[in-house]
């Protein structure tokens, strides 16, 4: 069965976001007109013809000259992708996140010409939206359709013009967002300006093998998965709660369990009653509370995430809700945090207070949590426009984490942004 779906113009897409350049690109697109582009899915892909780490060879064409080159094929059923990838130029790197593939000579740590596959469970119209948002703050952007021989039709999304100039910028993205009956996939190229000509064939040539696979359907949660996961929450919600919970009347019990729906119940050390209200196959989950004497009635407080989020515990230096140091105005007048900021095992959630409850605004996926020499933590993450970012336990001060716009700590000097940089506001 096939579904069409009908991309919004990025120029709509960035109007509701607020911000952005466009120049459309297509045979019937220009920077005046509205840019569609129909899009066919095919919810059932034909087998694949070949195992992960599978190789062999194949001749593609670079400057006018053949070339043999050598491919290793990968099969990712978590991301839900197969392609071929050049193993003798690139270092294949797989995350729970993403897949990414390193020039072999670049830094691994802070690499210039790689190209990074990940998943998306939402529609391919908000991660195109979002992406122009992130990367129109710096580039001028040219869009157009693209058809990739083994994906089909997708949405292509280059930034190369540096904002409000005729100058090329030394690092450049091509962003291609291929949707799929369950969300998207999203490719994102990137490669200095010296390199375009040959990373930019090389990743045409791996981006026309890459297919769209269906995910593994991630396993319903069992009742111990869901109590370590509440508990990772609540350790990541409320500092020093872990190593105090052995000597605090504090607990977690089961409320309810049937085949659809887990029913944790946490008494706090106040004597107040948090039950957490988990979908077992899908792992959203609700917060209510109760206050015996104070709240007799349970009621919903608003809070909700989810719980697969938390299946990994959090170091402790991470823990509680954080603020940046830069503030701005609010719709009722007053000041406030430009973000308050959480942090999970595999995120940092960007959001804001409503009512005293945490709504989350965006999220990037991190890469990577160490520990620092000094016994700080050190996180590095990425945006949805492929701005790669540290945050840093401060020196001598575990309450603030140091933002760097790099991952490479020898720019930290250079690359410090002190108004993006966290202090734990609860």
């Amino acid at each position: 069965m096939k579904k069409t779906i009908l991309f919004l113009t990025l120029a709509l897409a960035l109007a509701l976001c607020g911000c952005g350049s466009v120049r459309a690109t297509g045979d019937e697109a220009s920077a005046e007109t509205q840019f569609t582009a129909e899009v066919q899915i095919t919810e059932e892909p034909k087998a694949p013809a070949r195992a992960d780490g599978e190789r062999f060879e194949t001749v593609i064409i670079l400057e006018g000259m053949e070339e043999t080159v050598r491919y290793e094929h990968v099969r990712s059923e978590a991301l839900g992708f197969e392609m071929d990838y050049d193993y003798e130029s690139f270092t294949r790197r797989s995350e729970a996140e993403r897949e990414c593939f390193v020039s072999i000579y670049d830094n691994a740590q802070n690499p210039e010409n790689y190209l990074e596959l990940r998943y998306s469970a939402e529609d391919a119209d908000t991660v195109a939206a979002s992406v122009a948002e992130a990367l129109s703050r710096d580039y001028e952007l040219l869009v157009g359709s693209r058809a990739l021989e083994g994906a089909g039709s997708c949405v292509r999304i280059e930034a190369s013009v540096i904002k409000g100039t005729n100058n090329m910028a030394d690092q450049l993205q091509a962003v291609y967002i291929i949707p799929a009956a369950d969300g998207c996939r999203v490719a994102t190229a990137h490669y200095a300006v010296e390199a375009a000509e040959g990373f930019g064939r090389r990743f045409n040539y791996m981006l026309n093998t890459l297919a769209v696979l269906p995910r593994e359907g991630a396993a319903a949660l069992s009742d111990e998965q869901a109590l370590s996961a509440v508990k990772n929450y609540c350790f990541a919600r409320e500092p020093g709660l872990e190593s105090e919970a052995g000597t605090l009347p504090v607990y977690w019990n089961f409320a309810s369990v049937s085949e659809t729906e887990i029913v944790i119940v946490f008494r706090a050390y106040t004597g107040a009653l948090n039950r957490f209200y988990i979908d077992r196959a899908t792992g959203e989950t609700f917060v209510t509370e109760q206050v015996p004497g104070i709240i007799d009635e349970e009621q919903r407080t608003g809070e909700s995430f989810n719980v697969r989020d938390y299946l990994a515990a959090l170091p402790a230096a991470l823990a509680g809700t954080w603020q940046t140091a830069s503030i701005g105005p609010q719709v009722d007048g007053g000041m406030a945090p430009e973000y308050y900021v959480r942090f999970t095992a595999s995120k940092i959630v960007y959001g804001h207070l409503s009512g005293g409850v945490f709504a989350s605004d965006h999220a990037d996926p991190i890469s990577r949590i160490e520990k620092t020499a000094a016994g700080g933590v050190r996180v590095q993450a990425q945006t949805a426009g492929g701005v790669q970012y540290s945050y840093q336990t401060g020196e001598g001060d575990s309450g603030v984490l140091e933002y760097y716009e790099t991952w490479d700590e020898s720019a930290f000097p250079e690359l410090y942004r002190g108004g993006a940089s966290l202090s734990r506001s609860f």
